[in-house]
């Protein structure tokens, strides 16, 4: 509940349960679509599905007078903006989890703040610590563990995923730096809407009428996926960004687990030296990061 000062009040707990949660469901959500895969459901047809069953979701809360009035009022512009970084990461990870291992996705994933680091040097001209030049280097020699290049190069579906990492970063500076009339609801509602077009238009030629057992698992990626925002926005509002930021590191651990248990995925040694060190990048850009601007109280919208 909002006080009438307009503050959301900070719930540690809350916050924590909720990162938490989201590093279990992120994880499944890989699984469901590697399943997807092996059904033959094309990465288009999935997105496309996918995104028109989250919009669907999503707009019976269009009743609620305060979310369309937040869609109404919110920056269309910036919504734009962000929009396109996620539709365009998505599509990465997507594309990439239907052949690489769970845990090296997730590894390669967890660059992002690398990226952002290194995004907001070049286009807002924010000073980097030492320190952050190290995590840097750091970072880009645990993604080389996992990546393991050899005399042809880094393969295809591993740059796709480095890609969406990057777009990853552009897409967290776009919600930093997005007008605060642009509620939550109005960020995942616009989101939703953009992915359903965009993936419905470029989906179309190769759309099939989904089996009803490619429908349920649909379905669960929908709802899964709508779970994985919710659970990221409230994480976020409530807690400290440097502790549920550090926490978002334990899904490595479940991406191992549940890679091996649901899909006979076993990283090696190597592997594990590389998301040990990007981790430990990752962790030291937060914190630095955290320094820099200490976490400040979020608007209610």
């Amino acid at each position: 509940m909002t006080g009438t000062s307009g503050v959301v009040p900070s719930r540690p707990v809350l916050g924590i349960l909720a990162m938490l949660l989201n590093t279990l469901t992120i994880p499944f959500m890989g699984v469901v679509i590697k399943r997807l895969a092996e059904m033959d459901v094309g990465t288009l047809e999935m997105l496309a599905l996918r995104s028109w069953i989250t919009l669907g979701l999503l707009l019976p809360m269009l009743f609620f007078y305060d979310n369309i009035r937040a869609v109404k009022a919110a920056d269309i512009k910036a919504h734009v903006v962000h929009a396109g970084f996620a539709i365009f990461t998505m599509a990465c990870f997507y594309y990439a989890l239907r052949t690489l291992p769970l845990v090296t996705v997730t590894a390669i994933n967890f660059t992002t703040p690398i990226f952002a680091l290194v995004f907001a040097r070049i286009i807002f001209g924010e000073k980097v610590a030492p320190l952050g030049w190290v995590a840097l280097f750091v970072g880009f020699g645990g993604t080389l563990l996992v990546l393991r290049p050899d005399s042809s190069g880094i393969g295809f579906d591993s740059l796709v995923v480095l890609l969406g990492s990057a777009t990853a970063a552009a897409m967290n500076l776009a919600v930093r730096r997005m007008p605060a009339r642009s509620t939550n609801y109005a960020v995942l509602f616009y989101f939703s809407l953009g992915g359903a077009v965009v993936y419905g238009a470029v989906a179309a030629p190769v759309m099939t009428v989904p089996q009803p057992d490619e429908l349920i698992w649909l379905l669960t990626l929908a709802a899964i996926a709508l779970a994985v925002h919710t659970c990221t926005t409230v994480a976020y509002r409530v807690g400290s960004s440097m502790l549920i930021g550090a926490l978002d590191y334990t899904r490595i651990i479940w991406a191992v687990l549940i890679g091996y248990v649901f899909l006979a995925e076993m990283p090696d040694a190597l592997d594990g030296v590389g998301c040990l060190l990007i981790v430990l990048s990752g962790v030291i850009v937060l914190q630095l990061g955290t320094a820099k601007r200490p976490d400040r109280p979020i608007q209610a919208h």
